[in-house]
């Protein structure tokens, strides 16, 4: 069990991270759909701004948090059978399902198709922080134990 703890400090970063990131990527999403629409240096920089994030630290920072996490659970297979873990993975799940719907919203405005409006991308950007609130309460609460 040596491991544990470096992989866990590793799982922490990567998901500061993340989470730093899909937060900022909807954020600049928002600004996409309100003021990006129009051809010119605020388009293509938001464009840039977004296209970067998702694939320099989001996603990157996904893909660690998941290869960290899942390196703990088989140093620890007890985990899977608590039930705070098994509410605990069901909100990295919403974590990644709101990474990966971020993702498409990035790719259509790439592409130069329509994204959604700002109203819906403003709910969306909150759903993240709901997941991550009930991450850290099973994490930290423990409750069910």
């Amino acid at each position: 069990m040596y491991w544990y703890r470096p992989i866990l400090a590793l799982h922490v970063i990567a998901i500061i991270s993340w989470m730093a990131g899909i937060l900022y990527l909807y954020r600049l999403l928002i600004y996409s759909s309100e003021h990006g629409c129009k051809p010119g240096e605020t388009n293509e920089l938001l464009k840039t701004m977004s296209r970067r994030l998702l694939k320099a630290i989001t996603i990157p920072a996904m893909v660690v948090s998941w290869l960290a996490g899942i390196s703990m659970v088989s140093l620890n297979p007890f985990l899977m059978s608590q039930t705070w873990f098994i509410v605990k993975f069901i909100g990295v799940l919403g974590i990644t399902a709101s990474t990966m719907h971020a993702a498409k919203q990035v790719r259509l405005y790439q592409n130069d198709q329509t994204i959604l409006g700002s109203k819906a991308l403003r709910f969306l950007n909150e759903v993240p922080t709901l997941f991550m609130i009930l991450v850290v309460c099973m994490v930290i609460l423990k409750p069910w134990t």
